[in-house]
């Protein structure tokens, strides 16, 4: 085995400093671990390389030449040498850790190895996601916080028993390095396309798909500290890298456990023509259909057929207990800050559009919702591209569709990602493309897309796939409402509220006779 390790920080960027005279200063001690630890390990027959930074002058720079030199270097274990800081100095004994992202079994051993030697407080492996070190090394890493500068008794302690700490850093690396491999498990074979990559602080379906099949408590579909565990417990059973995220390489190691269902949803079966025909004459017949909307006019006839098969669409989908169909047909949660529902409680009301229980009513009151919405946002208008007096051209942060949705919402749920899986590739019908081109011209500029990555993609699919606009942005209702500043302002035509709904429902009734 061939380990590297580094010290942190670097002859100009210095890093923590205890007080004179009994002070420690973190740049000069972390130098003489790396080296009395190299030389423990090189004594029993471990190939190491070390390494100081002495070039450096800006901390970005730092960070990324120990990484860089790091990553170059032929080796198994990657390790970066501290000291800690309490930031205010001393009298209490402060202790040791070590730090890692995915080698807690290393990290706690090294931990505890130190803390005997030098008879510190074990503070334990400390999962950490958000150190450069850790995040930019290739292979295995550690970074050791070996005691703090600015406690006295812990450099105290330092001072008296540094060759037993440097000893015992080394014989737990040493020891990892001397186990016999485990026979190599042949990788579960990748899935065509797995679910979304998801890890703690968020929520879905695919969370609850994954708190099922590992069989966490709650399936709630919010990814908090218990489905983490259970994740990470998982992971090392099946020797993958442990981490708390799930993956392409967990999701399909998990499906070779159990097959999962298929992913992304197959399209539904195209409605008859003459179904289709009777959604169609009844948008065009319906009051909506020459209803003048506030600062806004006639809408295109394209939008009320549109918005009539998607409603029709999401109706279906709810009979197949499609995940965001029933998240969005779940009952007003009560919560005006993120619930489009909650916030025009009071409208819903006024008009005796009753939210408080589950199903088809509360589905097709958001979609009352919806259809004001993307009234104001582009005045029905599928290829309405971002507002060109903002300054919102990322690829996160730039507008595009029927709602003028952007791709920064899809923080709210695993589920947007789902929906752009599902209809990335879908040609046809389920689109609803043809329907909602009828009465709108769109301009060649309107199509132009911002940035690049999964945000350009986003605009790109939400102007292109209307249907796939309306379920990202119900799903973002009931999540997210604080996102639409017309929305946020109450500004939306509640006048339109009654008659949106009798002609909603009048499509559900085509629905539910069997078509």
């Amino acid at each position: 085995m061939r380990v590297a390790i580094s010290s942190g920080h670097g002859l100009k960027i210095r890093g923590a400093a205890g007080p004179a005279p009994w002070g420690l200063d973190e740049v000069d001690e972390a130098r003489k671990v790396v080296e009395e630890v190299a030389d423990v390990l090189r004594s029993a027959d471990v190939e190491v390389v070390t390494f100081h930074d002495d070039v450096s002058t800006s901390q970005s720079e730092n960070l990324n030449r120990i990484v860089s030199w790091h990553n170059s270097q032929q080796r198994e274990l990657d390790v970066s040498c501290h000291f800690n800081a309490y930031q205010v100095t001393t009298t209490t004994p402060r202790g040791t850790e070590c730090l890692y992202l995915t080698q807690s079994e290393l990290a706690a051993n090294v931990s505890r190895a130190i803390a005997g030697a030098g008879e510190f407080i074990d503070r334990g492996a400390k999962k950490r996601t958000d150190l450069a070190f850790l995040n930019g090394t290739d292979e295995p890493a550690i970074l050791i916080e070996t005691c703090f500068v600015d406690s006295k008794p812990d450099a105290d302690l330092y001072d008296e028993h540094f060759a037993a700490i440097t000893k015992a850093i080394a014989d737990s690396i040493a020891g990892e390095a001397m186990q016999p491999a485990a026979p190599a498990k042949p990788p579960a074979a990748p899935l065509p396309m797995p679910p979304p990559t998801i890890g703690l602080g968020d929520r879905g379906s695919c969370v609850a798909l994954l708190q099922e099949l590992l069989e966490v408590g709650s399936t709630d579909g919010e990814f908090g500290a218990a489905t983490e565990a259970a994740l990470e417990i998982y992971q090392q059973q099946k020797g993958l890298s442990v981490d708390g995220v799930c993956g392409p390489n967990t999701w399909a190691a998990l499906n070779q456990d159990s097959p999962l269902p298929p992913y992304p949803p197959p399209p539904l079966d195209e409605l008859h023509e003459r179904v289709m025909q009777l959604i169609v004459e009844t948008a065009q017949r319906s009051a909506l259909a020459s209803y003048y909307w506030q600062d806004r006019g006639v809408a295109p006839s394209g939008y009320i057929k549109g918005m009539c098969f998607g409603y029709a669409t999401m109706l279906r989908k709810l009979r197949h207990r499609d995940a965001v169909a029933l998240i969005t047909a779940q009952a007003d949660r009560g919560d005006p800050e993120h619930d489009a529902l909650s916030w025009y409680a009071e409208e819903f009301k006024s008009l005796d559009m009753d939210n408080t229980a589950t199903g088809i009513d509360t589905l097709r009151h958001l979609f009352v919702l919806l259809m004001a919405l993307g009234s104001r946002e582009s005045s029905g208008r599928h290829c309405c591209g971002r507002d060109t007096s903002a300054t919102n051209t990322s690829s996160d942060t730039a507008e595009a569709g029927l709602f003028q949705t952007s791709y920064n919402a899809s923080n709210c749920s695993s589920d947007f990602d789902r929906l752009m899986d599902e209809y990335f590739t879908m040609s046809g019908q389920q689109t609803a493309r043809d329907l909602f081109d009828d009465d709108v011209l769109c301009a060649q500029s309107e199509w132009a897309n911002y940035g690049s990555g999964d945000g350009y993609d986003y605009q790109k699919l939400a102007k292109a796939t209307p249907q796939f606009a309306v379920e990202s942005t119900a799903l973002v209702l009931r999540y997210l409402r604080q996102h639409w500043g017309p929305l946020n302002r109450k500004e939306l035509d509640i006048g339109a509220f009654q008659m949106t709904d009798d002609l909603l429902m009048d499509i559900q009734q085509i629905i539910e006779g069997g078509h």
